[in-house]
This record gives structure tokens, C-alpha cells and sequence, in this order.
């Protein structure tokens, strides 16, 4: 899925929306409101990460999260 974010393109024909975005938290994306996206739930699904990934995809996911919410990325699309 955040593949795919990350590819995308949005316009006025493919806004941008709350549910599109991948966010970094364990909260079923289909009950996911604004209230779960909190600082120690996106801490929360980096430490499951990292439990599950091994070094490398661990640090390839952080550094292509990073990217992904960087506000010069948004600003781009």
C-alpha cells in the first residue's frame, strides 16, 4: 500500500484523502480517524516493526517513511 502512496499522483481528479494515506499506526485503516494518528501510536508501529523486520528492512521502512512524510514530498504532490 504505501508502495503504491508513494507512486501516485493526486489532482483535482484524484484528491487526496484521509483514508488514502498510509499512515504509520496499528489502527485498523477501515475504523482509522484523525484521533489515532498520535505521536506514541506511530511510535508504537515502528517498535512492532522492528520487531518483525529484520535490520535492513527495518531501516530501508524508517528511511522511505521519512521521505514519504516529508513536508517538501507533500508539497510536490
Amino acid at each position: 500500500i504505501s508502495a503504491e502512496f508513494d507512486e501516485l499522483k493526486f489532482d483535482e481528479g484524484k484528491p487526496l484523502t484521509f483514508e488514502s494515506i498510509p499512515w504509520p499506526v496499528l489502527s485498523s485503516p477501515f475504523h482509522l480517524t484523525v484521533d489515532h494518528i498520535e505521536w506514541s501510536a506511530v511510535e508504537d508501529f515502528f517498535a512492532a516493526a522492528k520487531l518483525v523486520l529484520d535490520e535492513g528492512e527495518y531501516k530501508a521502512m524508517v528511511e522511505k517513511s521519512h521521505k514519504r512524510f516529508h513536508p517538501d514530498r507533500w508539497r510536490s504532490r
